[in-house]
């Protein structure tokens, strides 16, 4: 136990169908001093009685584990300010509940920071598993930014970015050095933003080019429904856009106009066109004419305005 206290931040809603495979990945990792925080988010299935199952076998591996139960589901930005509350680790990171860490996932990632202590956040690859198979997809990775500003600005454009907590750890010290008050902006549509935009901006960020844990895609996760649920899309990218814009005043960004506009742009064309694809009219006029107002209505845009139905019928095709 030589080793600085890892803390583990793990917020979970109905997990029962996929809770053995995300323990099993905690119990083989190969560094010995990790802190659990895993939080019942108001789950409605038999997740409390797996959690206590495996409450045991925790302790005997030596990962204190602190389970908070809760009855009512609850904001997931609420559930991560908790666990910053009650973690102690040197360095931290969230998992997804649906999601399993390769067992030298916490050796590698805390090794790269107390190696670069420069570094207050690190980034590892990713296999991409389809759950209904159990097949590689793919691979989820992030190309090291090269110049100052590079990895801030690709993740207001969503480029070359991982949008994932499993995909990063960060160092306590520096969270507390650019956030002392560790409070996030609240979302009911995520909070890697929020984590990640202070980082980036400093240009704090390190890289590991491996895979070190696997992301599973499967049809009620919130990446799921953003690809099959237009009208809630519309409200994500809407909520997306208000966590950014609190985040980069929180940091107090300089040159601010140039950095609203490559966000605002993709996001409200990203949120016309899933207004396009509900049907809704009212939403999509409201959606262009704010995608107009950020500049970034092309002519095609204003075609797809003009003739929804054709698009959609495209589309289907």
């Amino acid at each position: 136990m030589n080793q600085p206290l890892v803390s583990m931040i793990t917020y979970c809603y109905n997990g029962e169908s996929f809770l053995d495979r995300y323990f099993n990945g905690i119990l083989c990792q190969t560094y010995p001093n990790i802190e659990l925080i895993f939080i019942d988010n108001g789950s409605e299935d038999g997740t409390d009685d797996l959690v206590r199952r495996f409450l045991p076998s925790l302790e005997a591996n030596g990962i204190r584990t602190e389970y908070i139960h809760f009855d009512k589901n609850q904001s997931t930005c609420r559930m991560k300010m908790l666990g910053f509350e009650k973690m102690h680790g040197e360095y931290f990171f969230g998992c997804d509940s649906d999601d399993v860490l390769h067992p030298t996932y916490v050796e590698e990632m805390a090794g790269y920071l107390m190696a670069h202590p420069e570094k207050g956040l690190v980034f590892c690859q990713l296999d991409m598993i389809d759950e209904a198979t159990g097949k590689r997809i793919s691979m989820m990775k992030t190309k090291p930014a090269q110049t100052p500003k590079a990895a801030f600005v690709n993740i207001l454009s969503a480029q070359n970015t991982i949008f994932t907590p499993i995909s990063y750890m960060m160092s306590r010290e520096h969270f507390l050095r650019i956030n002392p008050k560790m409070e996030i902006y609240v979302s009911n549509y995520g909070e890697n933003y929020q984590m990640l935009l202070p980082f980036l901006y400093r240009d704090l960020q390190g890289y590991i080019e491996k895979p070190l844990g696997d992301y599973y895609v499967r049809e009620g996760s919130y990446s799921g429904r953003m690809s099959r649920d237009p009208v809630w899309q519309t409200n994500a990218y809407k909520a997306q856009e208000e966590a950014i814009r609190a985040t980069l005043d929180q940091i107090g960004v300089e040159d601010r106009a140039q950095y609203d506009r490559i966000y605002l742009r993709r996001l409200r064309r990203e949120r016309f066109y899933a207004a396009v694809a509900s049907g809704d009219v009212k939403i999509r006029r409201e959606c262009f004419a704010e995608l107009r107002q950020a500049g970034g209505a092309s002519v095609q845009e204003y075609l797809v305005n003009l003739l929804p139905g054709v698009y959609r019928a495209i589309k289907k095709r």
